[in-house]
């Protein structure tokens, strides 16, 4: 793969595999990792530098976000169907 793309994709490489192959997947690692922490707000930093690999601190912010997202999503249908109730029940209230 070009770049740095696999170290996202792939976890590390077992001791078995090809050096060469070791070593680039080491310094993509590197430069993912330094990439993503350095975009990461001070709190968010505090909690990802403990990290090794790019791959688990990518994998672990699209589950936190998507998880965060999927709640608000919930809520807000949550709440447009009590509104939608609401509503109904008032124009069936000034119907009688």
């Amino acid at each position: 793969m070009h770049g740095v793309v696999f170290a996202l994709s792939t976890p590390k490489p077992d001791a078995a595999t090809d050096v060469s192959q070791l070593q680039q997947w080491v310094q993509a690692n590197k430069a993912c990792r330094h990439t993503l922490l350095s975009v990461l707000s001070t709190n968010l930093f505090d909690v990802y530098c403990s990290y090794k690999e790019s791959k688990e601190i990518c994998d672990s912010l699209i589950l936190k976000y998507t998880v965060e997202n999927v709640v608000k999503q919930r809520f807000i249908i949550a709440k447009l169907l009590s509104l939608d109730h609401e509503r109904r029940k008032r124009h069936q209230d000034a119907n009688q």
